[in-house]
């Protein structure tokens, strides 16, 4: 397995990552509050890259109880 393949999210691993992206959306709202400029746009984008680590977090966890990237055949590894 390559760290490259695509791993589809089982229900635990979803539900997990749906708990966490409800808590970036209150975050990015309260952005909105923060006047617009480097500063805003630089916690934004700090956001979304947090929220891609806990992606990969939840995928590597995933992996390591024995998850598997094979169940979508028709997804191609690039």
């Amino acid at each position: 397995m390559s760290r490259f393949d695509y791993v589809k999210f089982d229900d635990v691993t979803a539900e997990k990552l749906s708990d966490f992206k409800d808590r970036f959306i209150g975050l990015e709202k309260c952005c909105s509050q923060i006047k617009d400029g480097r500063a805003k746009s630089l916690v934004l984008t700090k956001l979304e890259e947090a929220y891609m680590w806990v992606g990969k977090a939840l995928r590597d966890e995933q992996i390591a109880n024995g998850g598997d990237s094979k169940d979508q055949p028709n997804r191609t590894n690039i």
